[in-house]
Formats: structure tokens, C-alpha cells, sequence
């Protein structure tokens, strides 16, 4: 465990039913033109009219877009700041998951520097200072987004995915308001909080992992795993959203300080190649890299398993993510998704992110391939 640390983190975070109601509050005095980047479930759920209605009555001049495609493309964002540009606009506010926050808060750094997504995307351009005023309000209790300074997207000429990334990114504002992610379907609520679930471990596990993270990674593994079942039961059931959504916020704030591991590493291609949606992919790979990382590493995860209650070992952690994936009816392997061998070079070769760097074993190319083997039923 490293015993020193830095932490890049949103200057401000609010936990609690009703933190979007003080956004006004919360952004700078100067502020008048606001660009609203809403998902779409968002804008058909009613909800990214609440938030304009809140900011309209504050006397913010709101300019809404909505249509952020998962996996967003460097194009999609630029969508983003040239509407920023044009409407002039001197604060950003996200409503929706990850994909959403990702692409609002590339935006917010660029609009008001020069070029276009792109020349920062291949490194031709770098972050350098501050962008506009960000605020993040996540609509699913999954990614952490809201929470971390990169932007993860895809290039779609080459299927890769990988990171806008710079401390100048992170939200100066992270608003958590529970209320808003109860309208998630049970389907997106598994693939959310399983990758919540998923980051919680890999934070817990992290070869960069310290006496901030730890704690924090484990308190949110115990939330996730009470809350997400009820949850996705009774989407309704608002103690479950807010323990969920708590559990979700916790982990971000822990893997964005050290990092993920094997599962996110591989979930990235594996998710850009064929077009598997992210925490799907990450809950469909968990068991698998679990059982491969706790061969040679067993006590984290017998760790987890005593802190969970479901055991003393790391094949009872192990025992305990399978069943709580098809309890929320995710695919035990990739074969719906089109997984063969023949994709397996791209995914190999394209896996070798900073996640793996922290994966607590490392994992060869034919350790990669033998998991990848493993998941094609």
C-alpha cells in the first residue's frame, strides 16, 4: 500500500436527495448562459426540464443538448463546443451516465481553448489551464464519472478507446442527488452498478491503492452489494437508490486517486469492438479476472469476502460476484455479443491501458487470451 498520495477531486461534492435544487447556488455570480448537456433518457424522463426549469428560474439562460451517443467519438464532443462557442456560453452542467458527463466535461475544458477534440485526443494539443465552470449530476449510480478528471472515448475509425485526460477536467461541482437515477431501467441499473461493484474491488485490489482509497473502496463494495439487488428489483425503492448511489460516488472518488485493473482493462476493446454496453462487460469479465488475479493474490479478496459477510476465502468473493452477475441477469460470457477468436488480437493488443497497470497480477497476453477463451459460451 503506498503510504503518500495525491488527490485530484471536485472542489465541491453534494450527497443527498434535493442537491440539484441548489445548482444556481453553486455557480459563479457572473454566470448567465448555460450550456445543459442532458441525456436522453433524461430529457424523456422529465428530468433535464426540472434542471432548466431550476436554472431559468435563477435567471440563467439555458441552451439544452441532448443525443450524446454511448461511446462518444471526439466529433460528438466537438458538436458540444462549437455550440458552447457560438452561444457564448461561461458555464457547463451535465444531467445523465457516463458517456454524458464524459463528453460534457471534455467540452467544458475545450470551449474555451483552441482547436477541436481531436487535436487533444492524439496528444497534438495538451490541456494546459482551467475551461469553463463544470457541473456534474449523474443519472445512474455506476461510472463515477462525475468524479474523475479524464474522458474516456472512442475513435471510430480504429474501434480504440482511450482517455481525454488532464487535472484541469475534473468538475468543480459533483452534485449525487439519488432522485435522479430512480427512473433507470432494471437493465441499466445491473450494468451500472455492477461496474460500480466491479470498480470497488479494483480500487480495493490496486497496486496503487492507499489509506485513502482502501476504505473508501470497501465501504462502497459493501454498500453496492446490499442496495443493487433491491434496487433492481423495485426500482422504486428509494433507501436502495441512495445506498446505491452512495456506494457509486464513494467509488469514484477511490479508483479516481489509484486506478482500476484487468477487467476495466479488458472491458474497454472488448466494449468498443462489439459494441458490448461498459458495465455489461465489465460483470461479464469480473469472474474470470477475480479468480485469475486471487491464484496469486488471495487475501484482498478473501478480505472482501469477510467484509461482505459471504466468507473467509477469495473463492467465496469470487462464489459471491458470479451469483450477484446472474442475479441481475448478466450473460455469463460474451457469445450474444459476437465474441470469436479472430477478435482477439485487437483486444489483446489494445488492452494495455494504465487499468492493467495496477492490476494487483500481472496478466500476459496469453493469460488475456485463455480469459477471453473462457468467455466465449
Amino acid at each position: 500500500m503506498n503510504d503518500f498520495y495525491d488527490l485530484i477531486l471536485p472542489r465541491e461534492i453534494r450527497f443527498r436527495s434535493g442537491a440539484a435544487n441548489e445548482l444556481p447556488g453553486l455557480l459563479p455570480a457572473l454566470s448567465e448562459r448555460i450550456l445543459f448537456i442532458a441525456g436522453n433518457h433524461a430529457v424523456k424522463s422529465g428530468d433535464a426540464a426540472t434542471i432548466i426549469a431550476i436554472l431559468e428560474q435563477a435567471g440563467k439562460k439555458v441552451i439544452l443538448l441532448s443525443g450524446v451517443p454511448p461511446e462518444p467519438a471526439p466529433a460528438e464532443v466537438d458538436k458540444l463546443i462549437k455550440a458552447g462557442r457560438d452561444n457564448q456560453c461561461d458555464a457547463v452542467v451535465a444531467l445523465g451516465g457516463g458517456s454524458v458527463i464524459d463528453a460534457a466535461k471534455a467540452a467544458a475544458a475545450l470551449i474555451p481553448a483552441e482547436g477541436w477534440c481531436q487535436d487533444y485526443f492524439t496528444g497534438a494539443k495538451k490541456i494546459t489551464e482551467k475551461g469553463l465552470f463544470f457541473v456534474a449530476l449523474p443519472a445512474s449510480a455506476g461510472t463515477g464519472a462525475e468524479m474523475t478528471s479524464n474522458s474516456v472515448l472512442t475513435d471510430p475509425e480504429t474501434q480504440i478507446k482511450q482517455s481525454l485526460r488532464s487535472p484541469y477536467m475534473v468538475a468543480d461541482v459533483a452534485l449525487v442527488d439519488p432522485h435522479y437515477t430512480i427512473t433507470a431501467s432494471p437493465y441499466l441499473t445491473a450494468c451500472c452498478g455492477l461496474d460500480a461493484f466491479v470498480q470497488a474491488a479494483e480500487a480495493f485490489t490496486s497496486t496503487r491503492g492507499n489509506s485513502f482509497t482502501k476504505p473508501l473502496a470497501l465501504t462502497a463494495l459493501k454498500k453496492i452489494a446490499h442496495a443493487l439487488p433491491a434496487a433492481y428489483k423495485n426500482g422504486n425503492d428509494m433507501d436502495a437508490r441512495t445506498e446505491q448511489a452512495e456506494g457509486s460516488m464513494l467509488t469514484g472518488i477511490a479508483f479516481a486517486q489509484c486506478g482500476l485493473g484487468a477487467i476495466h482493462g479488458l472491458a474497454h476493446p472488448c466494449g468498443s469492438l462489439l459494441s458490448i454496453p461498459h458495465g455489461a462487460a465489465c460483470a461479464i469479465l469480473m469472474t474470470s479476472v477475480f479468480r485469475f488475479n486471487a491464484e496469486t493474490c488471495p487475501e484482498p479478496y478473501a478480505e472482501m469476502a469477510r467484509a461482505l459477510a459471504v466468507g473467509n476465502t477469495a473463492e467465496d468473493f469470487v462464489a459471491f460476484a458470479a451469483s450477484l452477475a446472474k442475479e441481475l441477469n448478466i450473460p455469463s460470457g460474451m457469445k450474444e455479443y459476437g465474441l470469436q477468436e479472430e477478435h482477439f488480437d485487437f483486444i489483446v493488443k489494445n488492452c494495455r491501458s494504465g487499468s492493467m497497470k495496477s492490476n494487483p497480477r500481472y496478466m500476459t497476453d496469453e493469460d488475456a487470451r485463455q480469459i477471453l477463451s473462457g468467455l466465449m459460451n
